[in-house]
């Protein structure tokens, strides 16, 4: 009943790759295998996203650094650590030259700023 239940809550298309089970154990199992998902892989595009990124303006620039805070947050649960303070220079230099008064700002002073404290200065 079971396997019943997952095989018509799944498109046709999915379901065709599927190899056939008498079990649904055995059928999410099957499914597992098909889609699992690379942690290299990942941990490549999560990189990639955290060092190309830039803001162009489209949204807020708090959503922006946000983005940037979840990609650091997915590398750190591949253990991949990523500083807070290497996070606010990527998010610095992700910004356009419209924000170059607040990167001479945060470079001028002496502490560094948390993530928290450069979003609350860019909203």
């Amino acid at each position: 009943m079971a396997l019943l239940v997952i095989k018509r809550s799944i498109s046709e298309a999915v379901r065709g790759g599927i190899p056939a089970t008498d079990k649904a154990k055995d059928f999410l199992e099957a499914i597992e295998a098909k889609f699992k998902v690379s942690e290299k892989g990942e941990m490549g595009n999560l990189m990639t996203t955290l060092t190309s990124l830039k803001y162009h303006g489209k949204g807020t620039v708090r959503e922006h650094i946000l983005k940037l805070v979840e990609a650091a947050a997915k590398l750190t649960d591949l253990e991949v650590p990523i500083d807070d303070a290497f996070v606010v220079h990527m998010a610095l230099n992700s910004l356009p030259d419209a924000y170059e008064q607040l990167k001479t700002s945060y470079n001028t002073q002496k502490e560094k700023w948390s993530l928290n404290d450069l979003i609350s200065i860019c909203v």
